[in-house]
């Protein structure tokens, strides 16, 4: 050693505690430096890369990663293999989930979990709760994420013993206390329509978040709207701070009961509370004063809006048809479409219903090309509502050119080309598109049958009327109803034969309602027969005294006898009694669009 390193030595002890320095050179010798394994490394290496995998859905560089793995053997660590897993079931690719979870040689409550969640997540709950079930016979213990995801499965299927065995398990390992649980087994009991329940198990939680009052008002929508207002009224009482989803559902609530005093409150929380730029609780908004018929109110809001999406604007445009506005509707879609907002299949129903409401033959078609350039995109529905439109404008060569370009029909696309026909003067033609259905195997249903025999009535086919009435439990299993029966007093009506239809009527399996009785007076008014009017009206009368349809038949069938004085006397009565004379309209409004 050097005279100046000899120096530099005496100096450190002196400034240095010698039991310290001899402490550190003990750890030094004693814990020599572990250098990190490979599996290490790896570890540390590949969590990020199979996470952003799944995040990115990158299907090619995820199934690289796991040829790696598999290649260098590094699938004997628990963490490696939990990740990979957890990037299939990010992908819902349960299959391969499934399979790779079954090799695994050692499971822990992350492996679990994985696997139950990915399943319930893509519909599979059956399947999620029977690895549950394998779980705990393995004796894993699960955590609040494997129980919140058996929970939701249990929301989603028949039986609710699952559900409640499963909280029984949460009550017994501890965890009744968790919120998150809470929140799930609310939703459970929810979906399981048990409302006292799930208000029992509210009120005695020790813990609630924001996420339980908006469970609470979910299951209210689902269950019981007239339980809302109140709870509102609670949870502002209580100082809870509602978010977007709890005002989303409130005014949805308010919407359904056409509470508009409520709504406007609501509405003014929402300025308070300044949830008015997101486009859910908007749209919510809008809705809830289209369903209190308050036009003017609604576009307002939709007008200050400051984001607005295709529900947006479709929503707005389907409210001007409630609101008796058609012309408004088809503005709105103009306008959504000029500003390059691209509309969907429920948009054009919405463009077809308001054309067939204004007959407006011109407007249809070019809605119509509008459809031929979405394509695929449109489904059944849509196309439903275009048939309706076309023959609501009484372009059935139109309709019929739709119909039979449809790839796929549904009953509801039969029945309404059905309506169609005979509506507009084409009765034999809707009858032999109804055998044509039951070549095709299209099973009709209650509605179907319904037009059928309104179309035997409009063409006076009176074998084919009784043979439809007299087969439908037969061949369909669908019990005819008094509209079935009406139309049949309907035929036999236009042909003259009223005593007949009376009959008919006595004979019915069930009490003849007011429609039947009125359709026999309609009938009994064209042909004259009085002495049958009187016989109808009277049983109508008896069944209800303040509708001005029967006085206004009898009125008519004693005018076109020149029966005045009868007549006189009846508009008489109407007046004495308060009865008001309501606009005409069909019964028949059958075939919509849905």
């Amino acid at each position: 050693m050097t005279f100046a390193m000899k120096i530099s030595v005496r100096i450190f002890c002196r400034n240095t505690n010698y039991l310290s320095i001899v402490r550190t050179l003990k750890t030094v010798t004693e814990s020599p430096t572990k250098f990190p394994s490979k599996l290490d490394v790896e570890e540390q290496k590949y969590p990020d890369l199979l996470k952003k995998c799944g995040v990115t859905l990158d299907f090619n560089h995820g199934k690289a990663l796991h040829a790696k793995l598999m290649k260098e053997s590094l699938l004997s660590s628990l963490f490696l293999h939990n990740h990979l897993l957890n990037m299939y079931v990010k992908w819902g690719d349960t299959e391969t989930a499934c399979k790779l979870f079954d090799e695994m040689t050692h499971r822990n409550v992350v492996s679990w979990s994985s696997i139950i969640a990915g399943l319930v997540q893509q519909g599979f709950y059956e399947k999620g709760l029977s690895y549950f079930c394998l779980m705990h016979q393995s004796g894993c213990k699960p955590n609040e994420f494997t129980f919140v995801s058996s929970l939701n499965a249990c929301s989603f299927i028949d039986s609710s013993t699952q559900m409640y065995q499963l909280y029984c398990l949460i009550i017994q390992l501890g965890f009744e206390s968790n919120v998150y649980l809470t929140n799930a087994f609310l939703s459970a009991l929810f979906r399981h329509k048990k409302l006292n329940e799930a208000m029992e198990l509210f009120e005695k939680c020790p813990e609630r978040d924001i996420v339980t009052w908006n469970s609470m008002i979910g299951g209210f929508l689902h269950i019981s709207y007239s339980e809302i207002p109140s709870f509102w009224c609670r949870m502002n009482h209580e100082g809870v701070e509602p978010d977007n989803f709890t005002f989303t559902s409130i005014l949805t609530g308010m919407a359904a009961l056409s509470n508009l005093q409520m709504g406007l409150q609501v509405h003014g929380q929402l300025v308070k509370y300044g949830h008015l730029d997101e486009i859910c609780v908007g749209n919510s908004l809008v809705d809830m004063y289209l369903k209190c018929q308050k036009f003017a109110e609604a576009l307002r809001v939709f007008n200050d809006m400051p984001h607005r999406d295709v529900l947006t604007w479709t929503e707005m445009a389907s409210g001007c048809l409630q609101c008796g506005e058609p012309s408004e509707a088809l503005k709105i879609i103009a306008k959504m479409r000029k500003l390059g907002v691209k509309p969907n299949r429920f948009t054009l129903a919405s463009a077809f219903n308001a054309c067939a409401t204004l007959a407006s033959l011109e407007e249809g078609k070019k809605v119509h090309g509008l459809r031929i350039k979405l394509g695929d995109e449109i489904d059944v529905a849509a196309d439903n509502a275009l048939l309706d439109m076309y023959a609501k404008c009484g372009s059935m060569e139109d309709a019929s050119g739709v119909f039979w370009s449809m790839k796929d029909k549904s009953v509801v696309s039969w029945t309404t080309m059905i309506i169609g026909f005979a509506q507009n003067g084409f009765a034999r033609e809707a009858v032999e598109l109804f055998e044509r259905m039951k070549l095709e195997e299209v099973a009709p249903n209650y509605i179907t049958l319904i037009c059928v025999l309104y179309a035997c009535g409009q063409g006076g086919f009176i074998d084919e009327g009784w043979h439809y009435l007299s087969s439908m439990a037969r061949e369909y299993g669908i019990v005819p109803g008094e509209d079935h029966y009406a139309c049949m007093v309907l035929l036999l009506g236009r042909l003259g034969r009223t005593k007949e239809a009376e009959d008919l009527i006595r004979r019915m399996p069930f009490q003849p309602g007011l429609l039947v009785w009125q359709t026999l007076l309609g009938a009994c008014s064209v042909h004259g027969d009085i002495e049958t009017a009187k016989i109808a009206a009277k049983e109508a009368l008896s069944l209800d005294k303040k509708d001005p349809s029967t006085y206004v038949l009898l009125s008519n069938t004693y005018a076109d006898s020149s029966n005045w004085d009868d007549a006189s006397k009846l508009r008489k009565l109407m007046q004495n009694t308060d009865v008001k004379k309501k606009p005409g309209y069909s019964w028949i409004q059958l075939a919509g669009s849905g």
